[in-house]
Formats: C-alpha cells, sequence, structure tokens
C-alpha cells in the first residue's frame, strides 16, 4: 500500500468514513454524551476535533471514544441488559479494558482472563511452551506459556508468532513476554481507533503518530512508552530483513521516542527498614533468613530464590555465598558476614531435615497450600517459592503491622528495592564504585550509576572533610595529592620513599627524595618554598607568622634597612595568600 493512501478509520459495515465531508450533522454526535450540538475546533493529527457545547468536552470521530457504530461493529453490548451505550473505566491489572454501562451501571470485561487461567489453557496455535521452543522458564517464575489469544487482528498475530518463533533464540522468557504485551496493545489500539488493516504492508507514518497519541493518553511512563517503541523498531527491521513484509524505512523515528527522566533508585529508607527487621520473626522461618540474605546480598530475587544449598563456602577464615548471576550467567563469590552465615547454616539444617539434601539441591523452597485457618503454617514442599509468593508475605507483614514511612503512607514493598539499599549504602558508606559495580555484578559503570545516590547527611560530611583536608601551596593555590596514591599498600610505600613529606609546624613539606635534603635553614624558608603545603588547621600560626613578619617590616622601613625588607616582603605576600585562600574556604 502507498503511504499516501486513505485508511477507513470505523466499520467494514460501510456505516462511515472518518472523513469531514462524508458526515452529515445528524452523524455527528458527542462520543461522551451523544448530543449533536457541537463546534468544529481545528484538526488532531490531521483529523477534525469537535467541540460539545452541551458537555464541553472535545471528540473526535473515530478516536478511543468509541461511537455508538463503532460498538455496535465491535459487538460491544451490556451482557447484562444489552444496552450498547457505554464508558471506558479504566483497565484491570492484566491490561483489559474495563466499561460500565450507562443504564444500569454494571462493569465488565471484553475479553476472557487467560492469565488467570494459564494453567487449564492447552497447548494449541495460539497457546505455546516456552519449552517446546527450547527457551528455558525460570524456576521460580509461575509463567511458562506463551499466549497470542489477545491479538485480535489474524495478520498481527501471524507476524507476531513469526518474530517470537525467530527471537526466541537469543531472548529470554521475560523479553518474550514482554514483546507479547506489546503486540497485544497494539492490537488493541486498532481496535480501539478502529483501523481496519489487511496486513501489516498497510503501515504508514500516520497509523503511527495514532499510537503515539494513544500511548500519551494512557498517561503511561516515558521509559514504557519508548519500550513499546523499540520493540515495533526492532519488529520492523527484523521482519523486512528477513522479507516477511516490506515495509518503508523510518516508519519510527528518533524524535517519536519521549525523553527518559533520571529517576532516584528505588531503596528502603532506614526508617522502613527497621520497622521491617522488628516484625521479621513473625515471618516463617524460612522467608525471615530469606530477607536476610537479600538484606545483605542484594541479590536479585531469581539469584535468591534459586540458591544452592551448598552456597555457603569458607576461605581463609572468611565466609562466600556462591551463586551464578541471573543476567550474566557467570557464577561470582560475595563476601558475607559470620552473621549470615550462621542464617544460612540454618536454612541448611531446615532444608535437611525436612526434605533431604538429596532430594531438594535449592537453599529456599516453597510450601504445601494449607486451608485458610492453617495458613500460618509452612509446610515444606520440595519446590521453588515463586517471586509473587515470596512478595506476598511481605506485602502482608506491611499491611498487619502497618510498615509506613515518614510520610505515613504504607510501604509498599518490592523485592528489587532490596538490591538498590544495597548498592545506595554502599555508596554512602564510602565505598569506590568500582567495588560496588562488581559486588553488584554490573557490566558497565552506567548501571551502577542508577544507585548511586548520595544521601544529604553523607554529602554534608564529605563537604566538610573536603574542607578539613583541603591543602593550598605558598602562592595560596590548592595542591591535592590524587587518590590513587593511598590507593593499596605499594602505592603508600612509593609514596612514603619517594616524597619526604616531613611534618612542619606551619603545614607539611612535599619535596621528592630525588632532589636530595633541603638545604634552607629554618621554617622561614618554606613561605617562599613550592614544596610547602598547608590547610586551614595551622590558619592560628599563619597568621601570628604573619602579626610578626609585618612588625619586622615595620621597623626595618623606619630603620632604612632594605636587606629586611626584600627578604621579608615576599614572606608577608605569601602568606596573606595563603591565609586569604584558607579563611575563604573555612566560610
Amino acid at each position: 500500500m502507498a503511504p499516501n493512501k486513505e485508511i477507513p478509520k470505523v466499520t467494514n459495515l460501510e456505516l462511515a468514513e472518518i472523513k469531514v465531508n462524508s458526515h452529515s450533522n445528524e452523524d455527528i454526535k458527542c462520543h461522551h454524551c451523544s448530543s449533536n450540538n457541537y463546534r468544529r475546533k481545528g484538526f488532531d493529527n490531521g483529523r477534525r476535533r469537535y467541540y460539545c457545547t452541551d458537555c464541553r468536552r472535545y471528540f473526535i470521530l473515530g478516536s478511543k471514544h468509541l461511537t455508538n457504530q463503532d460498538r455496535i461493529a465491535l459487538n460491544l453490548s451490556c451482557p447484562e441488559c444489552g444496552y450498547q451505550q457505554l464508558w471506558k473505566c479504566g483497565k484491570t491489572k492484566d491490561g483489559r479494558q474495563r466499561y460500565k454501562c450507562k443504564k444500569c451501571n454494571r462493569s465488565f470485561n471484553n475479553k476472557p482472563n487467560y492469565g488467570k487461567y494459564e494453567k487449564k489453557l492447552e497447548v494449541s496455535d495460539d497457546v505455546w511452551l516456552a519449552s517446546d521452543l527450547g527457551v528455558s522458564v525460570p524456576k521460580h517464575r509461575s509463567q511458562s506459556k506463551l499466549i497470542f489469544l489477545y491479538i485480535e487482528q489474524e495478520w498481527l498475530k501471524n507476524i507476531a508468532k513469526k518474530f517470537i518463533k525467530y527471537m526466541a533464540a537469543t531472548r529470554k522468557m521475560g523479553t518474550l513476554l514482554g514483546y507479547i504485551k506489546d503486540f497485544n496493545s497494539l492490537s488493541e489500539f486498532l481496535t480501539d481507533y478502529c483501523y481496519h488493516l489487511q496486513d501489516i504492508n498497510d503501515f504508514n507514518r500516520v497509523v503511527i503518530i495514532d499510537y503515539i497519541h494513544y500511548l500519551n493518553r494512557e498517561n503511561l511512563d516515558n521509559s514504557y512508552i519508548a519500550g513499546k517503541l523499540s520493540t515495533f523498531t526492532v519488529v520492523f527491521n527484523t521482519g523486512t530483513a528477513n522479507q516477511w513484509f516490506n515495509l518503508p524505512a523510518g516508519l519510527i523515528l528518533a524524535e517519536d521516542f519521549p525523553k527518559q527522566k533520571k529517576r532516584l533508585p528505588r531503596f528502603i529508607p532506614e526508617e522502613v527498614m527497621q520497622q521491617l527487621n522488628q516484625y521479621l520473626e513473625h515471618l516463617p522461618e524460612p522467608v525471615m533468613r530469606s530477607v536476610l540474605v537479600l538484606q545483605e546480598c542484594g541479590l536479585r530475587i531469581g539469584e535468591l530464590l534459586e540458591l544452592p544449598i551448598n552456597c555457603l563456602k569458607k576461605h581463609n577464615e572468611s565466609w562466600y555465598i556462591q551463586f551464578m548471576r541471573g543476567k550474566t550467567s557467570k557464577e561470582t563469590m560475595l563476601p558475607i558476614s559470620e552473621e549470615l552465615a550462621a542464617v544460612i547454616r540454618e536454612q541448611q539444617n531446615f532444608i535437611n531435615s525436612h526434605l533431604g539434601s538429596d532430594k531438594f539441591n535449592y537453599l529456599f523452597c516453597s510450601k504445601y497450600q494449607e486451608p485458610p485457618l492453617q495458613r500460618q503454617r509452612f509446610r515444606p514442599k520440595p519446590k521453588i517459592m515463586y517471586d509473587k509468593t515470596f512478595i506476598d508475605y511481605l506485602q502482608r507483614l506491611a499491611e498487619k503491622f502497618d510498615i509506613c514511612d515518614n510520610s505515613g503512607k504504607r510501604w509498599n514493598f518490592q523485592t528489587h528495592q532490596f538490591r538498590h539499599t544495597v548498592g545506595t549504602r554502599m555508596i554512602n558508606a564510602g565505598v569506590p564504585q568500582h567495588i560496588v559495580q562488581r559486588y553488584l555484578g554490573h557490566e558497565s559503570p552506567q548501571m551502577t550509576m542508577v544507585y548511586a545516590h548520595i544521601h544529604d547527611e553523607t554529602l554534608r560530611k564529605e563537604i566538610a572533610k573536603y574542607h578539613e583536608s583541603r591543602v593550598v601551596n605558598f602562592q595560596g593555590e590548592t595542591s591535592e595529592i590524587e587518590e590513587t596514591i593511598l590507593s593499596s599498600n605499594d602505592d603508600l610505600e612509593w609514596f612514603k620513599k619517594n616524597v619526604q613529606a616531613r611534618a612542619l609546624e606551619h603545614g607539611y613539606c612535599a619535596r621528592p627524595k630525588v632532589l636530595g635534603d633541603c638545604n634552607i635553614p629554618g621554617f622561614d624558608g618554606c613561605y617562599n618554598c613550592p614544596h610547602w603545603r598547608t590547610n586551614k588547621n595551622f590558619l592560628p600560626i599563619l597568621k601570628d607568622t604573619l602579626s610578626r613578619t609585618n612588625n619586622v617590616l615595620e621597623k626595618a622601613q623606619n630603620w632604612g634597612w632594605e636587606l629586611q625588607v626584600n627578604k621579608n616582603t615576599p614572606i608577608k605576600e605569601n602568606l596573606e595568600k595563603v591565609i586569604k585562600t584558607l579563611e575563604a574556604e573555612n566560610d
């Protein structure tokens, strides 16, 4: 299809086309109140926009606000009374559109909840097992099927299947599920905007602009919108490269992607962490121990729940935890405290006594389902706990004991918050960023920068430390020793051997040893020496020296002692520069 070909936008029943000239006044009615009293109010992405003079709201024919003709074409009606005038009233947690009948106020969904009954869905053309594609499903995730039932357009469903089958060779299960959600979103957009495309070759720039407008109206996060646009950029490029279809280049442009917001790390505040630790004993013992591991090590939830039972190692009187990184698939050993090692030994004994290490090879397990009156019991089951089950324990604990932050809002625990908390704590404790990067298993410093949030109190202390250690030379210029000089024992030994670093009553001597011993008699010569260093701790001595120097100069000038004047004038000028700089830094 040529890019300038007109696309029908309402129905295949030839009731109307979204063109201003094809509508009579009786056909144009407000989508909100069905009134035919309106005014024309310009255009929106090339389509006529109207303003209802009764309800004072804007509407566009064929837009997301469905007309009665659209509802008839989509066969949308209230299942209770059959009335076809409906309100859109948000979406369910799994993304299904909710409607509300204007007549009987009944709420209903237009699609079955396939996700809820995934385990009962039989494998078919639209329901695939991930294992059949060679995709490994993490043991801590409950979803093991790829479901295409939400995609209503048959041609779009076929493209989605081709794309998923192609990407399954190099992508993980979570990524593939994200791709399918993006196809579901595009399918819902095409239905709501009444785009009746025959195949993907009917895509053009107008459809993409409308899709971006659709995503923006949903008030979605910028990163969420950018993710969907990135998915379809990959779909278009992959399909064109493999000759599935032939689309023009540049359907999605770089300027279509919204600007990303830089957010603070999602760490858990200390007051929330204290409350959590206060009530940890109310969790089942295995869950309590897993939370303690998460707090100290900052593992990803999959790494935690899939820890092997023999993960505890000892080397040179130090304890380590050994596990496989989930993203990089690299085996790692992290140093841990003696207290955490004791916690892990307790959990090992728990598994050995209840399940046996020969039958279950993981440190943490799930439990058997108990009747409602016995749900506090934890009867171990030889199966890895699901991530949703783990976070449910924390959510119920926060609800039971009203765990809140300083604003009084109940805290919504998420597993990845513990990882952010560990990274932020380490940064604020002064741990170098490259050490934090290695500890958390990040591939690049940019990933670690997400956690590099400096608390206000830490910032204040570092600034105070900076001013305390601020060093100037004899000209009052800042002179600092590079951090790498003192970063290891070898560098420290080099510093001692190559720099004299003698302590003086008014500062320090940084004369390199290769220059030999200093031949300047007394300390007065230091004020003109480029190797002299001082800081604000020596201000009282420097001021006293300046005062005495001024007295000597005054007396020498009165008596005409030129030699004394020439000798003390540079000392006076250098002292004034140094004192001025140090007092400015002190203020």
